[in-house]
């Protein structure tokens, strides 16, 4: 999926959440993102900074932020972690 999609995606689910209409699996996933998002180095309040690096777990890569909110995001099923955490 283009990564304009998965924005859409994010996006849309982040207004169906506002009226309780986010599918189960896909509100659980956004949790299980967030336990990882919360305590990563990437994060500026709800930003991952694209001005911040560290390094993807697998492959050990210097990777920046993509600049994505991250409340979005992680509604996005389609959309993946830049360090690879999830």
């Amino acid at each position: 999926m283009s990564q304009i999609l998965e924005i859409i995606e994010g996006w849309a689910n982040v207004i169906k959440d506002n009226f309780n209409a986010v599918d189960p699996e896909t509100k659980e996933l956004s949790k299980k993102r967030l336990i990882h998002c919360d305590s990563c180095t990437l994060r500026q309040g709800n930003i991952c900074s694209p001005h911040i690096f560290g390094y993807h777990i697998e492959t050990n890569e210097r990777k920046s932020g993509c600049g994505c909110n991250i409340s979005a995001k992680t509604l996005s099923r389609s959309s993946q972690c830049p360090l690879g955490k999830w």
